[in-house]
Formats: C-alpha cells, structure tokens, sequence
C-alpha cells in the first residue's frame, strides 16, 4: 500500500518505520523540522519505566519497546537509551491510586522491583530528601530516553530504509476518496491508500470530531545547572518521582545539555495548540521551591530556563488509554495518538500496533486503544 503519515512525532516515526519494513510506500509529513520544537514528542529527556501501570498490557509493550530502544540506540548515535533506574517516592496517596496497583502487577509478574528504607535512600541517593513516613521504592531496570536526539536519529534511519519524508510540510485536510484516500498541503493533495493521522494535538484540526473527546495541557519544566555537576551524573542520580496527593513531581539526572531537568505531570493547565512554550515565572517559582524541600543540594543552582510540551489527552481524564484506530466517519483515515503524556516509552512497541491497525489485522496488544464505545 502507498500510505501518509501525519505528524513525525514518535508514534508517526514509529509508524513510518514499521509499514516501510512490511514493504509499503510511506510517505512522512511533518509541520515543521524534525524535532519539532513545538511538538510533544520533541524534548530533551522522557522517562521509561514499567510503574503505575496496572494493566499488564501495558508492562509487555513497554517491555518490547525497550528491547527496540536497544537496537535502535545502538545502530544510532548511541546516545539515546540510558537506564540507571528510578526512585518512586509517595506520601499520603489513596488506597486505590494507580501507583499501588502498579506494584501489584509488578509484583504478580515477578519484576525486580524493591522497596527501600528512609536510611537507604539517604545512604544511595544523599541529594534527596526524605522521611520515615514516605513510601520508598527503587526499580532498576527503568531509566530515559533523549527523545529529541531519539526522533533526530530515527528520522535517518526512515530516510535510509526509504520512508520519504516531507519537512516543513503542514497537512491541512485529509479525506477519503472513492478509491483510497489523500491529504492536502501547500502544494496541492496526494493521493494514497491510507492516511494515518498522529498529529498529536494538532490533531482535532484535521479531524473536527475529536474536538470534543481531547483535552490540552500545558506541562511545565525548569533546568538547572549546579557548578558541580559530579553528584547529579548518571548512576549517582537516578530518575525520580515525587507523587503527594495531587501533585506529581519527576526529573532526571545531569542531561548531556548541560542541566538537570525538575518537571511536574499534573493536568490541571487547559491549553491550546498555540500556547507559548515558554515555562512561567510562577512554575519556575514553584519548581524552586519544590527542590529546596526535596533535592535541597540542587536548590543553590542557577536556573538556566524551561520549556512546556503539550499533552493530548482524553477528555475523560479518567481514560489515559492511545488512540489506535479508524477516526468516526472514515474508512481509510486511522487515527494514532493521544498520548496523554505517557506516550513516548513506547515508541519502540508502538509501530507494529499502529502498522497492524492499517493492515487490519489483529493485534490484541492494540486493543486498549480502538475507539469502540470510549467516545459515546
């Protein structure tokens, strides 16, 4: 099949590679530069971890997926998958908060998942601080992806395979035809067998019927750049994640940019497509004062800046399922999308999903993400 892609985000990237290597024509279109400063999938750093994921579907994707970041980091630049683990630290959550339920299923699975002492952490990990009432746990196998330099390689390794890919390319309609499907941009339509729409939250512009059933946020981050960089280096600092009721603070180590990255994942920030992606003065504030509680050996570091991305989520906040499936009204337009900020980790398991819903074949690995009855 000839088949366009919408969007060279990682679920459009890994998209393109996984049709291209079933032997489709493939043909990649993306708004702006690949990284696209503006969109969601384009960042220094993302985290990939197997936690707070009580279904168990979601521990296998994420666990092929990092079987492919593998491959892919090393027939790159080596410079894209690092796992030094992650330390999860809660206080005063609910009972029935997914990240209890996340353990279970970990713990059914046999995972390698422990649970620390306060006096083990300040042993390990002396740049936080914590207490004998937090909930401490560390999981090894987890760890980051540079997901900018990430896309910037996949893109040569698309090119190279002989995706075709068409930067600064904004597609501005898409429709069905009698005999397949085409898309439009400044030069005029192509025309193709299937469209798959993964425009992130550009989304609802192609397609008007999502407006109603996504949501955007606005998420926030600040960097900071102590002068001594040694105690924040990876294997000395892990990732992290801070969850307290409502608030959901995580970073990571010293970046190879220069900085340590403190962001925080609540959705409580509506948001359009064309929102500055600048971070606030009051976020910074928020973020200073949040390090001078937990990483106090960090809060004496300038603030070197931020950025915010955009999360495409359901409306239902309730739903942080993708979207992986034929959009309402069309027969050959698939949407795939709607990462509800936890996208990203599964790039690399994310292709065959996408791939096998354009070749209509079962995968039940995608079955969480068909539209079925989550729209009505």
């Amino acid at each position: 099949m000839n088949i366009c892609i919408v969007g060279a985000g990682i679920f459009g990237m890994a998209a393109a590679l996984e049709l291209r290597e079933r032997g489709h024509e493939v043909s990649l279109f993306e708004r702006g530069k690949i990284p696209n400063p503006k969109a969601s999938s384009t960042d220094v750093s993302k985290v990939i971890r197997r936690t707070n994921y009580p279904n168990p579907i979601y521990v296998e994707l994420v666990t092929r997926a990092a079987a492919k970041w593998h491959e892919w980091h090393n027939r790159t630049s080596r410079s894209i998958y690092f796992q030094h683990g992650t330390l999860i630290v809660s206080r005063d959550l609910e009972a029935d908060h997914e990240t209890h339920a996340g353990w279970e299923t970990l713990n059914r699975m046999g995972k390698d998942v422990y649970e620390l002492t306060a006096s083990q952490v300040r042993e390990r990990f002396p740049q936080f601080t914590v207490s004998d009432e937090d909930s401490l746990f560390f999981d090894p196998w987890a760890g980051y992806l540079r997901s900018g330099q990430a896309l910037e390689d996949l893109a040569k390794l698309a090119d190279e395979a002989g995706v075709t890919i068409r930067e600064n390319a904004q597609v501005t309609a898409v429709e069905d035809t009698r005999s397949g499907a085409r898309v439009r941009t400044e030069t005029g339509w192509q025309n193709c067998d299937r469209v798959v729409v993964a425009a992130g939250p550009w989304v609802a512009e192609l397609l008007p019927a999502m407006e109603r059933v996504v949501r955007i946020t606005r998420q926030q981050m600040a960097f900071f750049a102590p002068e001594d960089p040694t105690p924040f280096e990876r294997g000395r600092f892990p990732v992290w994640m801070v969850f307290s009721p409502g608030n959901l603070w995580y970073g990571f180590p010293h970046l190879h940019e220069g900085f340590v990255k403190v962001a925080e994942d609540s959705k409580w920030d509506d948001a359009d497509v064309d929102v500055s992606r600048e971070p606030t003065d009051e976020f910074l504030a928020w973020a200073r004062e949040f390090v001078a509680r937990r990483i106090p050996s960090l809060s004496a570091a300038p603030l070197v800046g931020g950025r915010s991305c955009l999360y495409t989520n359901m409306a239902d906040m309730a739903d942080e399922e993708f979207v992986v499936d034929w959009a309402r009204g069309y027969e050959r337009v698939l949407i795939a999308g709607c990462g509800c900020g936890h996208g990203f980790k599964f790039g690399g398991a994310i292709g065959p999903v996408i791939a096998d819903a354009v070749e209509d074949r079962e995968n039940p690995l995608g079955d969480l993400f068909r539209i079925g009855n989550r729209f009505s």
